[in-house]
Formats: C-alpha cells, sequence, structure tokens
C-alpha cells in the first residue's frame, strides 16, 4: 500500500504535464494570431486553439502555449490576418505536447 501512496502522486504529476496544453514555437516567418487543427488528411478543423491568447503571443521566433492537442499528425490552419495570411501546413507532426514550426512551412504560406 505504500508504494501505491508514493506512487500517485508521480502519476499525477507526469500526467499533469501534457494537460497544461501544447507548446508552439513559431519559426515559420509568420506572426500567427489564430491556429485551427485537424487530423490530418480530415479537413476538419476545430475552434481557434489561440482563443484567448493575446496578440503578438504567437510572432515569429515566440514560443507560447495553447490549448492542448494529443500527439500525433495535424493539418494546422494558420491565420495572420495582419498579413492576409490564412493557409493551411498539412500533416505537422505534435510529440511530446510541443511542436515546433519550421520556415520551410511558413514559406508555403506566403
Amino acid at each position: 500500500m505504500k508504494r501505491l501512496v508514493f506512487a500517485l502522486p508521480i502519476l499525477v504529476m507526469a500526467s499533469s504535464a501534457f494537460a497544461g496544453g501544447l507548446t508552439v514555437t513559431n519559426n515559420s516567418g509568420l506572426p500567427i494570431d489564430e491556429l485551427f487543427a485537424s487530423a490530418a488528411g480530415t479537413g476538419t478543423f476545430g475552434a481557434n486553439l489561440m482563443e484567448g491568447i493575446a496578440e503578438g503571443a504567437l510572432d515569429d521566433g515566440k514560443t507560447v502555449t495553447i490549448a492542448a492537442l494529443d500527439d500525433g499528425a495535424y493539418d494546422l490552419k494558420i491565420s495572420a490576418p495582419d498579413e492576409g495570411v490564412l493557409c493551411t501546413i498539412a500533416n505537422v507532426q505534435v510529440a511530446g505536447g510541443a511542436v515546433t514550426l519550421t520556415a520551410e512551412q511558413g514559406k508555403a504560406c506566403k
């Protein structure tokens, strides 16, 4: 019984590490104001994952934690309205509760 009591806090801490959200690092060359996700290839995008995140929080070179996504492959629709950009970056891999958007991915949006 003592083992269970000591193990339980560790399990709670480990599961809450991913419950906080998805950490996005934006190296795309674009400021991102809105971000929508769809399981790769389905085209069914959900709500804005950046709802409630301040404008400019995910400008190029910045990292922010947004709504959670499970690990897997996603198509990400990004919006940078000031630049007139709305595009989809296909087959982005989310792993370990984090994703980094690259300059190569950003070039597809320009």
